[in-house]
């Protein structure tokens, strides 16, 4: 995990704990979720929707939360787990923050075991007010922790996100 203080708009653009642009420019949020350690994650209550058979275990599914405080303002994320095959999109995410609204997909990469992790392909962009503030997100990895929250990290291994169950 990165050191806690990185701006969105560094993270969401590949970069570290830098704030690249100075501070200036809105964040350019991706699918990809990043943040750093100690950031707060809001709790929620559990998701009521039944889930359906299939290879995503089914402590995953479900709609997670988690938001990101820094110079820009509050940005929040939102990722939405459901059912499908590999190579079904299984993953949504929706990021909003001060002058942004972005939505995007991402498919199941491979078949998980019984207790996962989830291998999710590249995420695509579905929604971007302004378009040219969401770019689409490189492949992640999602586990379940041990106190229940779902932990997205890119495949690189370089930055991660912690969501807390709505």
């Amino acid at each position: 995990m990165l050191a806690a203080g990185g701006s969105v708009y560094a993270l969401m653009n590949n970069g570290g704990d830098d704030d690249k642009a100075g501070g200036a420019a809105p964040p350019t949020p991706s699918a990809t979720a990043r943040t750093s350690a100690g950031d707060p994650a809001p709790t929620g209550s559990p998701s009521s929707s039944a889930p359906s058979a299939g290879p995503v275990p089914t402590a995953f599914l479900g709609t997670w939360a988690t938001a990101i405080d820094n110079s820009t303002g509050h940005n929040t994320r939102e990722l939405t787990i459901r059912q499908g095959a590999v190579g079904d999109p299984v993953l949504t995410l929706v990021a909003d923050g001060p002058g942004y609204h972005c939505e995007f997909v991402a498919k199941l990469a491979e078949k998980p075991g019984t207790g996962g992790p989830l291998e999710i392909g590249p995420s695509t962009v579905t929604t971007g007010k302004p378009r040219s503030s969401c770019s689409a997100g490189e492949a992640t990895e999602v586990t379940l922790l041990p106190d229940g929250r779902l932990k997205r990290v890119r495949k690189d291994g370089e930055e991660s996100l912690t969501y807390s169950k709505r």
